[in-house]
């Protein structure tokens, strides 16, 4: 029993191809989100004029600035990822 465990060790799960599992982290539209939530995050601070706005509004304004072109960007580059790939699979 000990040995099948010590055999398991340190070896990635595969899927049917042989290829790893893949995990979250691995869809193109992960970064996207997490820049967009910032970014939201970041106006909303300034709609509700919330006491970090008051105290950093640079801070708030650059977020919402640089969060949501970074969104913007790898959203689109996400889309002609993910049109590439189904352009390639054989359907």
């Amino acid at each position: 029993m000990s040995d099948d465990r010590n055999e398991n060790l340190g070896t990635e799960e595969e899927d049917d191809e042989g290829q790893p599992a893949p995990t979250p982290f691995d869809n193109p539209f992960f970064l996207p989100v997490l820049l967009g939530a910032f970014a939201l995050w970041c106006a909303w601070d300034i709609i509700t004029d919330a006491p970090a706005y008051q105290d950093h509004p640079w801070f708030n304004i650059g977020g919402l600035v640089l969060g949501g072109l970074a969104a913007l960007y790898f959203t689109w580059s996400a889309v002609k990822e993910k049109r590439a790939e189904r352009e390639k699979s054989p359907d």
